[in-house]
This record gives structure tokens, sequence and C-alpha cells, in this order.
């Protein structure tokens, strides 16, 4: 297998399991190359190991592709862009293990060394940083980036791409009170999107713009939203929480009781799982719990239990007497749970942790 064969294999590789072969094929080849080729093997086996979640891999052949394409970028400008490509690799990895300061030198070195090279490159680099500063709340310096990125973006006439910057720009102006903006921002970012007709995206924007919205536009917007497939846990959440305050306004008190269990228990996962902020799935179980009747031990069962195990409340002791608890320690028992939905998934989750911290424990 020569480089050109190996990076074709890498972008028709369809699961995890190929990537791994793919890898040790990759660590060999390296062994057998120089110059321009071993730095694209390089490369590509970085991008590899980013997908398996190898970091320390990935960063290894990062820095040793970024230190081929610097010595060969010496001899001949042409390889500049090469350099960029590297330090942008090196920017988003650093990004995700949280070592903003290394990404942020990543790629503003990667923007100085283009110049004006290379527009598209110019144009992820400014989008990656310009998400990250928005990321860490630092307002001004995002603006300028997604601003400086927008701007690209515009002759690209990728309406993805043109809808996910506005959209971004819009939570920095958002969260700096700029709301007339923000709005403004969103609308656009939806129109553009809209053009696209990529799910997850326009889920994104929707949810963004719903603080801008009157009581029945929201309504029409998680209609529309609860028509998308593979939307982000927390944000189902919310859909599912708007619909039981709507079904208790209409006097539906059971289909409300069942709106709010399964809102609090994706919530719940949406935290566990992500440690994603959605609704207070606490205020979800309490609805429960005030109203009384059969579930309402089943949501102090889950309250409980989460204030003990996930917010480390000592004083709590848990009641495994209801429905909810006899699963939970059927399932810490070895027995299976067939049954599906969030109440059940969030059964086994907990059911999950209690396994690993007793097993922990013991050790």
């Amino acid at each position: 297998m020569n480089a050109d064969e190996f990076i074709e294999a890498f972008n028709s590789t369809k699961d995890l399991s190929e990537l791994k072969k793919l890898a040790e094929v990759g660590a060999k080849l390296v062994e057998e190359l120089d110059g321009q080729d071993k730095g694209r093997v390089l490369g590509t086996l970085g991008n590899i190991y980013y997908a398996l979640q190898k970091f320390e891999e990935a960063e290894e052949a990062y820095l040793d592709a970024l230190n081929i394409y610097i010595r060969l970028a010496d001899q001949d400008e042409k390889f500049i862009p090469y350099v960029a490509g590297c330090l942008y690799n090196l920017g988003n990895l650093y990004q995700i293990l949280k070592k903003y300061e290394d990404a942020e030198k990543a790629y503003t070195d990667a923007l100085k060394l283009l110049g004006e090279r290379s527009a598209e490159q110019r144009l992820a680099i400014l989008t990656a940083l310009g998400t990250m500063y928005a990321k860490l709340d630092f307002r001004e310096l995002a603006e300028k980036y997604l601003i400086e990125a927008f701007n690209l973006a515009k002759t690209s006439r990728d309406p993805r791409l043109i809808g996910m910057l506005l959209n971004n720009l819009a939570v920095v102006y958002q969260r700096g009170g700029r709301k007339r903006e923000a709005g403004m921002l969103l609308k656009m970012a939806l129109d553009a999107i809209e053009e696209y007709g990529e799910d997850s995206s326009i889920a994104a924007v929707l949810q963004n713009i719903l603080p801008f919205l009157d009581e029945v536009e929201v309504e029409e917007v998680l209609n529309r939203l609860e028509k998308f497939k593979n939307l982000p846990i927390d944000l189902k959440a919310k859909i599912v929480y708007f619909k039981a305050k709507k079904a208790e306004r209409e006097g539906k008190k059971q289909e409300a009781l069942n709106l709010y269990m399964e809102a609090g228990c994706l919530a719940f996962l949406a935290y566990r799982n992500f440690g994603f902020q959605s609704i207070n799935f606490m205020h979800c179980f309490d609805k429960i719990i005030e109203a009384g009747g059969e579930m309402a031990g089943d949501a102090l069962t889950l309250k409980e239990l989460i204030l003990r195990y996930y917010y480390g409340s000592q004083k709590v002791e848990p009641s495994f007497e209801s429905r909810a608890g006899r699963i939970i320690r059927a399932i810490v028992r070895g027995e299976e749970l067939k049954e599906k939905g969030a109440f059940e998934d969030a059964l086994r989750a907990i059911a999950e942790d209690l396994v690993r911290a007793s097993s922990q424990n013991k050790a």
C-alpha cells in the first residue's frame, strides 16, 4: 500500500474496526516512507487516532507531520499550506483536550503562516478559532474572528457554513445582551440552513431562536423540531417538557405526568452522559411527586438516587420500594430490562453507575 492508497482507504472507511486496522497499516507504512509522502501518511494517521480518541498518538503523528512539512517549506514555499494544515489539526485536538492556550497558538500561527494564501484554509481556521472563543465566552475575540470568517464564507456560497457562522455569532451577541441583533442573525441563519436542508443544523438554530419568540411561535418551532430525526437529547428534553406544560394547562393530568417523567429522564441522561444542562429534571420529578399517585414513588426514587449518587448528598437515603427502585435492584442483580424508553434508559444508567461504584469500593 502506498500513501495515496492509504489516504483513499481512510476516506472510504465505514466503522471503527476498519480504522483500527488501518492505524496498524499506517504505523508500519510511515517507517517505509520519507518526504511529502511520509507527511501525508502521518497527517492521515493523526486523523485516524483522533477518530479513535487516541489523543496522545494523534498529537505525536500531527507533530511528526508538522516537522516534516516545516523542513519542506524551508526549501519550497508551496508547502506552507501543509504546515498550516498540521497546525489546524493540532488546534482542533488541543481544543478537544481543553488545552485552549495551545489551541489558540496553533490556530493563530497557522493564520500568520498562510497570510493571504488559501481562502478555504483561512475560513476553516477562522471558524474554529471564533467558535472556540465563543465557547469560552471571549465575546470580542469571538465576534472578530466569526465576522472575518463570515465575510470569507459569503464568497463560498455554502449555506450550511454561512448558517452555522451566523448562528454562532448570534449566540455571542445573545450572551452580551445584544438580543435584537442576535434575533436578526438567527433568522438569517435559519434561512441559509433551510436552503441546505440539514436537520441537525436547523435544529440548533431553532433551539437558539426560542428565547426571541412568543408562546405561539415557540409552539410552532417545537412542533417543527419534533419532526427532525436524531435530535440531541437535551433538545428532546425541552420539547417534551413544553408538551408536558401544555398538557397540564389543558387539564390532561395523566398525560402531563407521563410527559414530565419522560422530560425529567431525558434531561437527567443529557446531564449524566454528556454534562449538558437542559431543563431542570428535579423540577419535573417534583411535579410528579406533588401530584401523588402511583408515579410519585418512582419520581421520588429517581430524585433521591440522583441527590445521593450524583450530587453527593449524604443526608439522603434512597428507598427502593417503588417500581423504579425494584427495577434498578433487578438490573444490578444482572436481570435484563427489555422495555425501551427514556424512563427505562434512566433506570439502566443509574443501575450501571451503582454497580460501577460498588466494584470500585470493593477494590
